[in-house]
């Protein structure tokens, strides 16, 4: 079994390399991550040896090894390193352990060996491939994964599916390689033309994300069309409300010099008051010194109030801040569209009250808006039922982009929603 433990420990070593390298989004610090992934494989090795002890075949140890890798280090993965979505992290899992079965067959092939099998050619092998695969993910594609991981914000669900599944094909060519000692052309074409398949199943995937990551910006781009439109629709209403003011200024001062002949000064004053009450209620509110956020809080000002929803802003932001505007317009937008969605699902009264400022570095957003009270939370983030969430996943970008910090709750038929976006400046 000497063979086989060293084999073993190859292995390991490079399992806590990867899933370090994995981990595009941690839940930890970089030194802490290192420490999970390093207990990780000191605990499984440690598991394996003693496993050594019970006297199985080689064949029987390869498996139970290669069963209780996947379980061990995607565990670990899962609940410990990785702050992704699970079904993110699963699809990391499988495709890498899809990626470890390649190198297995291929060195299996090359060196004529089996499950289990030991020695410096097939050692040399693993550490050189996978030092060639990690050299390629490091320099080529981790920065381009870690994009579209990021920015991917619905059907991740699907391709993880197709990710697991494929690993389970492998799983079960890996098999087929370990009973078939004798590696003939026919044993060589299988082995060849399903790993083939394996590349381009993954070649669509990572396609799949990019046209997902690319149908988001585009969704991004409308609603910053809307946004424009609605801007430009103010300020369109502001140039109708002045011409009119222009046209009717003639009669005003009649009206005013008439009670000015008759010195009915109180009258005046009556007047002047009531005309400048109108004529603020033709104009838009300034909720702030930002005009992105200013049009954005009067659009969905007027959204709700066609809804029947009472809305409450109080808006204390710079003109000019750290966070830029398209981010600053995705967030507010989102958060907002989830309240009025919200406050139309809800039975009883319908209000929304944002609150934002600016502090040093840091900027305060806090939303509370009526809800139901059948909302589901998973690890703190509310689920959405009707509709894909994808409004939840932007705003958990957006609060990571900026090293910042969110809080949902839910009580009493009010949802709330706090950001902290921090140390942008």
């Amino acid at each position: 079994m000497s063979d086989p433990i060293i084999t073993n420990i190859v292995n390991n070593i490079f399992h806590a390399i990867w899933f370090y390298n994995l981990a595009l989004e941690p839940r930890h610090g970089k030194k802490t991550t290192l420490l999970i992934t390093i207990l990780t494989g000191i605990f499984f090795q440690v598991f394996i040896i003693i496993c050594a002890q019970l006297g199985l075949s080689r064949v029987l140890f390869f498996l139970a090894g290669y069963v209780l890798t996947a379980v061990v280090f995607g565990g670990a993965f899962l609940f410990l390193l990785s702050a992704s979505n699970p079904a993110k992290s699963m699809f990391l899992i499988s495709a890498y352990y899809c990626l470890w079965t390649f190198i297995y067959g291929l060195i299996s092939l090359v060196t004529q060996s089996g499950a289990g099998a030991g020695g410096y050619a097939v050692w040399g092998m693993r550490i050189g491939l996978n030092l060639f695969f990690l050299f390629l993910y490091r320099r080529f594609f981790r920065k381009k994964l870690l994009y579209i991981y990021r920015q991917m914000q619905s059907g991740y669900g699907m391709i993880t599916c197709i990710s697991i599944l494929t690993f389970v094909m492998m799983t079960f060519l890996l098999l087929y390689n370990a009973y078939h000692k004798e590696k003939n052309a026919s044993h060589i074409f299988i082995m060849t033309v399903c790993y083939l398949f394996m590349l381009i199943v993954y070649m669509l995937l990572f396609y799949f994300m990019a046209q997902a990551n690319h149908a988001h910006q585009l969704r991004l781009i409308q609603m910053h069309e809307q946004l424009l439109m609605a801007q430009i629709e103010s300020y369109e209403k502001i140039e109708r409300s002045a011409r009119q003011t222009r046209h009717d200024f003639r009669h005003h001062n009649m009206v005013v010099m008439e009670l000015a002949e008759r010195q009915d000064y109180e009258g005046i004053l009556t007047y002047l008051t009531e005309y400048e009450r109108i004529e603020d209620e033709k104009l838009d509110r300034i909720f702030s010194k930002n005009y992105a956020v200013n049009s954005l809080i009067s659009a969905y000002m007027r959204k709700a109030e066609q809804n029947g929803i009472d809305m409450d802003a109080d808006i204390r932001l710079d003109k000019t801040l750290c966070v830029s505007d398209v981010d600053l317009v995705s967030i507010f937008s989102n958060i907002l569209e989830n309240a009025v969605h919200g406050c139309t699902q809800s039975d009883g009264t319908r209000r929304i009250a944002i609150v934002a400022q600016q502090k040093n570095s840091m900027i305060l957003l806090k939303c509370e808006n009526s809800c139901k009270d059948d909302i589901h939370f998973c690890n703190g983030i509310p689920q959405a039922k009707d509709h894909e969430g994808i409004g939840m996943e932007s705003i958990l970008n957006i609060v990571e982009k900026y090293n910042g910090d969110v809080h949902f709750t839910a009580e009493d038929g009010v949802f709330s929603c706090s950001v902290l976006l921090g140390n942008c400046s």
